[in-house]
């Protein structure tokens, strides 16, 4: 379990960055006050709480009140209660809300630098840093393949943000030969290298590309100063980090899913 709450916190800054990126783009609404929540009208990337600092004696309005606003525009919502929020019951106050909660996900985090094993690398495959917007349209196409959805507005977000190396978030594609065969986001923020959008299309996986895009992104965490990286993984994913030397941990987060009740339907 990682129980230095500052790496704790420097995960959820990360993620808080992440969501950031998307502020302001069509269908997408972003509330960064007492609560940073964002809801997409277009699916990616998601519906989510991601903080939260209530005073304990205002906390089931402010609750009642979030709820009201989000659900002016959606219908359920995930909401990730960090260790750091407020009040520390919270999570209990929203299970007695009937809200099921869970892990969310695979957290996974390593120490830099990283010494996994060796990986297998054929002289085929290489690795370039999304540098325009021609290249971006390229990881577009391969993430959207490799996830099975349209990430069209990743691409929108990444695009107004440029890309050169002092950009926060830094896209790569690898190649075999001339086919582009897996993308990947590294997003510098918050004092913590977060690996994102880690994507590999279905035909083309169990080759080892997922991996070596993941080391790749941690050399270049490491050669601009940082000493730790997390990632958010999905249990397809968890293999393919681990064979890069992350390691699953229970960093205290907790997930609660959101419906909206129908019309007159019991409290």
């Amino acid at each position: 379990m990682v129980t230095d709450p500052a790496i704790v916190s420097q995960m959820q800054e990360n993620m808080l960055a992440y969501f950031r990126l998307f502020a302001g783009l069509p269908g997408i609404t972003l509330v960064d006050d007492d609560a940073f929540w964002l809801v997409s009208t277009r699916g990616e990337p998601g519906n989510q709480v991601l903080r939260a600092q209530f005073p304990a004696d205002q906390v089931e309005a402010q609750i009642d009140a979030l709820f009201a606003q989000v659900g002016q525009y959606t219908d359920q919502i995930d909401w990730m209660v960090f260790p750091g929020c407020q009040p520390a019951d919270l999570g209990a106050r929203l299970a007695a809300r009937g809200m099921v909660g869970g892990p969310g996900g695979i957290w996974m985090a390593i120490a830099l630098p990283a010494q996994p094993s060796p990986l297998p690398r054929s002289e085929r495959f290489r690795i370039e840093q999304v540098r325009s917007l021609s290249m971006l349209e390229e990881w577009r196409q391969i993430s959207a393949t490799g996830f099975g959805s349209d990430v069209q507005i990743h691409a929108d977000a990444y695009a107004r943000h440029g890309f050169g190396d002092t950009a926060c978030s830094l896209h790569y594609i690898g190649y075999l030969d001339d086919q582009a065969v897996t993308s990947a986001t590294l997003l510098l923020a918050g004092g913590i290298a977060g690996l994102w959008d880690v994507s590999t299309p279905p035909a083309l996986r169990g080759r080892g590309f997922g991996s070596l895009i993941s080391q790749h992104l941690l050399d270049e965490a490491q050669r601009h100063g940082y000493h730790q990286a997390w990632v958010w993984s999905s249990r397809m994913g968890q293999r393919v980090y681990q064979r890069v030397g992350f390691i699953a941990v229970d960093v205290g987060v907790r997930e609660y899913q959101w419906q909206k009740r129908p019309p007159g339907s019991a409290p």
